[in-house]
């Protein structure tokens, strides 16, 4: 299989040929730019695992090289479904053992709906090997239950920090199918797994919506 070099992109954070000062070629349709060659390199130097700028570039979508093709006149005539075709807007906070955890919004897409939500908390000691993460389980009024957190990322947001002694998570978690039509009230439970190491162990959160 061959591949026109002339379109290629960068799969570290998608940017042309024509945007970057180089290019290096990988195997297949696999490239890197200069920029991204060089972050990497930063990392690899830093001696704090999982550091800022590893999770930056751990949460970045990944980058599709593919042609597109051509689209049918029943493709064309399907609903967009990259948008939601609900929102609901949530802004609900809540604070436990010096970390706050705020809800911004559930989106609902055809199959499946996202749940939007920010992390602040004291940063991670140097060496401790651990990605941060939230866990959800979600109930609502007729039953129905969703855990984990698939299809989710979490991004770090050392830009809205206020200061050393605090890091910021920017999240979303992926549920499906979507809640029932009948439900009335989405019961939302959060655990951050670190919290089990604190003493006394750190609660879930607890947030009602209603939708």
């Amino acid at each position: 299989m061959s591949f026109d070099r002339s379109q290629a992109r960068c799969s570290f954070c998608g940017r042309h040929t024509s945007d970057v000062r180089r290019m290096v070629a990988g195997p297949g349709a696999a490239y890197i730019c200069d920029e991204c060659l060089q972050l990497c390199n930063d990392i690899l130097q830093d001696p704090t695992p999982f550091s800022t700028r590893a999770l930056e570039l751990a949460s970045r979508p990944p980058v599709v090289i593919a042609a597109p093709l051509p689209r049918t006149q029943e493709q064309r005539e399907k609903p967009d479904t990259s948008e939601p075709v609900k929102t609901i807007t949530l802004e609900l906070e809540q604070k436990q053992n010096g970390m706050i955890l705020i809800l911004h919004q559930l989106q609902y897409y055809q199959s499946f709906f996202d749940l939007l939500y920010m992390w602040i908390r004291p940063p991670l000691q140097p060496g401790f090997s651990f990605v941060p993460r939230i866990i959800f389980f979600l109930k609502d009024t007729t039953g129905k239950q969703w855990t984990g957190d698939h299809g989710g990322i979490m991004l770090a947001r050392p830009d809205l920090t206020n200061g050393p002694n605090q890091a910021v998570y920017q999240g979303s978690a992926r549920f499906r199918p979507l809640p029932s039509t009948e439900a009335r009230i989405l019961t939302i439970r959060a655990a951050d797994p670190l919290g089990q190491f604190d003493s006394p162990p750190s609660q879930p959160w607890h947030f009602e919506v209603t939708l």
